[in-house]
């Protein structure tokens, strides 16, 4: 594995284990409705991180059967 794949995954690694922290952090705010509300209206930013999570994955699709190519026609 290259170097700009391994830190391709380290950053796409970084980002999914911020993502658990963030739903642990918001299960342990469940009983809290103006924190829960508040979060509500900050609804886009959510969006935003998902498409993230979206983009990181396909890069990865692309990137793998650039790679698989490469091995096949050298």
């Amino acid at each position: 594995m290259n170097i700009r794949r391994t830190i391709f995954l380290s950053v796409f690694g970084l980002y999914q284990v911020c993502i658990f922290i963030f739903t642990i952090y918001m299960e342990s705010k469940k009983d809290d409705l103006n924190f829960l509300l508040q979060m509500f209206k900050e609804i886009a930013l959510f969006k935003w991180g998902a498409l993230i999570g979206v983009i990181f994955i396909a890069a990865e699709i692309v990137w793998t059967r650039m790679d698989s190519r490469k091995i096949a026609n050298p």
